[in-house]
């Protein structure tokens, strides 16, 4: 925008409006001098010109499971390989290995599913992430952690943010693993230091891939 035109008032009018009716749309369009032309227009011609409009996701962070665009926000999924974390609790640090994971984002909320291996169709199974401070649904309670609003740039930062630059309390550490259903922390002081999650702790979350999308 050059300077002249920043310079120029900004009509508080739209500049074009499609109104859709039971039997016909119309197209009403806002000239420079307020006057105003309504002619109908083809509905044919409206999809038309829509299928022409382009979206483009740019480059997906590595693994991307899935993207979408609703809104002005993303809703992002990655796949995260098996592997060791360091992850904190109110009184410990540990070393742990954790299973892989399905972690999600939509605007400022978080998902994340522990899954058996990478997921490659809808029915796929989904699991409970061993960890406390996740809801049934999934969901990840924020506490006072500052995790951004999800995007492509950002998604692997909220996920560092959630296992290893939040501290873990014993809100929702229930139904995390069958060894220690009543605290999934007890499950982490056996597995401190070792190489491998035993996938058999896993708990099922009653949610598919598919659901999930």
């Amino acid at each position: 925008m050059d300077e002249q035109t920043a310079s120029q008032p900004q009509s508080p009018y739209p500049r074009l409006r499609l109104d859709f009716y039971h039997t016909a749309v119309l197209m009403s369009q806002w000239l420079d001098d307020g006057r105003v032309k309504t002619y109908p227009v083809s509905v044919h011609d409206v999809v038309s010109a829509c299928t022409h409009i382009e979206l483009s996701s740019g480059l997906l962070p590595p693994e991307t499971l899935f993207w979408k665009r609703q809104g002005n926000q993303d809703k992002l999924a990655i796949y995260v390989p098996a592997r060791r974390w360091q992850v904190q609790t109110e009184s410990s640090t540990y070393h742990l290995p954790m299973p892989p994971f399905v972690f999600v984002g939509y605007g400022m909320s978080y998902q994340i599913f522990a899954v058996k291996r990478r997921p490659d169709r809808g029915s796929d199974a989904l699991y409970n992430a061993p960890c406390p401070n996740v809801f049934g649904h999934g969901g990840i309670c924020q506490g006072n952690t500052p995790f951004p609003a999800c995007s492509i740039q950002s998604v692997h930062q909220a996920l560092n943010l959630f296992l290893e630059g939040s501290l873990f309390n014993s809100h929702l550490s229930q139904s995390k693993c069958q060894s220690y259903p009543e605290d999934v922390r007890r499950l982490w002081e056996v597995l401190h230091g070792r190489r491998r999650f035993p996938l058999s702790e896993l708990v099922p979350a009653q949610m598919t891939l598919g659901k999930l999308l």
